[in-house]
């Protein structure tokens, strides 16, 4: 060993027989110690050995419990230090061990080995135990150390605020050397107003007796630069433990620090821009206006996808000279950025030519090199990718730009929903554009001629069975004109909604159609908000249809009910009813069963949708026969 011991004897206690590789290591590693182990407490008292530690096992789970067997011990040599090794202890058993009166406790492990895992340690534990060891360093030589290698600003100071012990660190702040710090006031040092707000500062710890802890401090040095210190200081006490004789003080540099949040918090507010941005190019052209206003940001430059081959083209760039852009410099790795939607990191390897690595932080090959450019997918819109000025880039401004990456994703991604969303209401006025063509020439085109046609009809011998063939297709032609146009309508968006009567909706409609005899019931009345003149076109087509579809004689008649559900309301009439099998189909365009256009139900549930309803068909439940139509999700508001 490095130092000169004087002999010592340790006496292990071991009745089970598990300290031999403490003793081989206290033997084997220091041959100034003696060992000598007994199996009992009991061989204490006819062993000449005179001890200068003790050391017993610990080993409950084998039935030693090391703190009795120190009691044991004590009671026989109660002058001698006793060491506690323990084997495998459970939680606080150190604490418990040192309260009642361990002089140390060495812990291991079952599977530990003190002889070959940390034999030196384990005898300087021992010697220092036994009062046999190195001391420690003197106090003045551990203050010092403390100075030189502590990478913080450490400062203590007296009562009078003189300088009494400084760090390496400090004085490589202040320019001095340590000696001729030392004896100095904060006055020697800073203005006097910083100096006089410092005196004050301390004055008031000394005097409460309270800590200053992390408080941030700004200043301006000798040269000229803005700075911040996080300075934590706490009273001094004296030999005696009570009497503050002064302050101990720490300060660290967190200038950096400040000014990266500052940078963060420039960019965060900079990006808002980024949402009144209308178009990829304004995106792209305001996130380059952004790296070039916060200092210290790289170049970078921005590249939208085609969106029919993906090639990539520069939609700006914060170059500002004629030197090749990012992507000149980088062209490979936009691309595969784009094409692995994965961050790329381009570093320069020792030939000069540049190597990209996916997943800087976690790649063995990028630990330790700082990239030289970035390439940041922008979901499926393309690529933002940056550069340093001076070399390299740092892991700060590489978080800078992922959060203006992100900003400007977020940004083309609200472009691209809202672009869909025109495109959609430019589709959908060209629909309605084109079905209020086709309104004008159902209603003009085809009404004008049937007019005519009908009028020639009525000068027809009505008991000719021709003419009452031809006015019955003219009355079809009619039926199936209006129909279209009211389907042609339904592109249309629903008009202006307000509250309406059920009773009064059903009747107008009532008086609308020809009935022929029909009756109508209504049992319950219920308003709800709707389009008045859609909703009585809506139950013209319902009435139309039980009439057409169940009278099939001329004094045949139909009863119509109207009546209010928990959330809507239904009609039913008695007629003869839909089969089942054709109740999947009864709302499909084209569908009859009675040789109508089968576009009167098609409506129903057309405009039943506009309005947000949902409208089945049933069996009638006031009738033995007939069909019934609900219409659910009808709100009154």
């Amino acid at each position: 060993m490095a130092h000169a011991f004087e002999p010592m004897t340790v006496l292990l206690v071991d009745p089970i027989d598990e300290l031999g590789p403490l003793s081989r290591a206290l033997s084997e590693t220091d041959e100034t110690i003696t060992v000598e182990t007994v199996s009992s407490v009991d061989e204490l008292d006819t062993t000449t050995i005179e001890p200068d530690c003790l050391v017993v096992i610990d080993y409950r789970t084998r039935g030693v419990d090391g703190i009795d067997l120190m009691h044991a011990v004590h009671e026989e040599l109660p002058s001698v230090p006793v060491v506690i090794h323990s084997i495998d202890p459970t939680a606080y058993y150190v604490t418990n061990a040192l309260a009642a009166g361990a002089t140390d406790v060495i812990c291991t492990g079952p599977e530990n080995r003190i002889d070959t895992d940390r034999p030196v340690v384990t005898v300087r534990r021992i010697r220092h135990a036994a009062g046999k060891g190195e001391s420690f360093q003197t106090d003045t030589e551990l203050l010092d150390s403390v100075m030189q290698h502590l990478p913080h600003q450490v400062f203590i100071k007296d009562d009078v605020g003189r300088i009494a012990a400084i760090s390496d660190v400090s004085v490589r702040e202040h320019k001095p050397d340590r000696e001729q710090l030392i004896g100095m006031t904060d006055y020697d040092l800073f203005d006097p107003e910083t100096a006089r707000a410092l005196r004050e500062q301390e004055d008031e710890i000394m005097a409460t007796e309270e800590p200053m802890i992390n408080n941030v401090e700004q200043f301006v040095d000798d040269e000229g630069r803005e700075r911040w210190v996080n300075t934590t200081k706490a009273p001094r006490y004296g030999p005696n433990g009570e009497e503050v004789v002064g302050i101990i003080g720490t300060a660290r540099d967190i200038t950096e620090q400040k000014r990266n949040e500052e940078m963060m918090n420039a960019l965060h507010v900079a990006s808002r821009e980024l949402v009144s941005a209308t178009t990829e190019n304004g995106v792209a052209t305001t996130a380059v206006e952004i790296a070039r206003d916060i200092p210290d940001l790289p170049v970078l430059d921005v590249l939208f996808a085609d969106s029919t081959d993906g090639s990539l083209r520069i939609a700006a760039t914060s170059r500002a000279d004629d030197t090749p852009s990012i992507y000149d410099r980088y062209t490979q790795w936009f691309d595969r950025a784009y094409e692995t939607d994965e961050l790329q990191f381009i570093v320069q390897l020792s030939g000069g030519s540049a190597s990209s690595v996916v997943g800087y932080a976690e790649s063995e090959a990028a630990r330790g090199v700082d990239p030289i450019a970035v390439t940041l997918p922008l979901g499926n819109h393309g690529v933002l990718g940056f550069g340093s000025t001076n070399d390299t880039l740092s892991e700060f401004s590489i978080d800078l730009m992922e959060v203006l990456a992100a900003n400007a994703e977020a940004a083309l991604d609200r472009i691209a929903r809202e672009d869909a969303i025109r495109r959609r209401e430019r589709e959908l006025a060209r629909q309605n554009e084109r079905l209020q063509e086709f309104a004008s020439i159902v209603s003009h085109d085809l009404r004008n001629p049937l007019s005519v046609a009908q009028g020639y009809a009525e000068m027809f011998d009505t008991t000719d069975e021709s003419a009452e063939q031809v006015q019955w297709a003219l009355g079809r032609m009619e039926q199936l004109t209006d129909e279209l146009l009211t389907l042609a309508r339904q592109g249309q968006i629903i008009g202006n909604t307000e509250q309406v009567s059920l009773r009064a909706v059903i009747e107008d409609a009532w008086q609308s159609v020809d009935t022929d005899g029909a009756v109508l019931d209504v049992r319950e009345s219920v308003s709800f908000e709707s389009d008045p003149a859609r909703t009585a076109e809506l139950f013209e087509n319902l009435i139309r249809n039980a009439i057409e579809h169940n009278s099939t004689t001329s004094d045949s008649s139909v009863r119509i009910s109207v009546g209010v559900l928990e959330d809507g309301f239904y009609l039913e009439d008695d007629g003869v009813g839909i089969p089942d099998e054709n109740k999947p189909s009864v709302f499909d365009q084209g569908f009859s069963d009675g040789g109508g256009t089968g576009l009167g139900l098609y409506i129903v549930e057309t405009l039943a949708e506009a309005h947000g309803w949902t409208v089945e068909v049933t069996d009638a439940k006031h009738a033995e026969t007939g069909a019934r139509f609900e219409f659910v999700g009808i709100t009154d508001d």
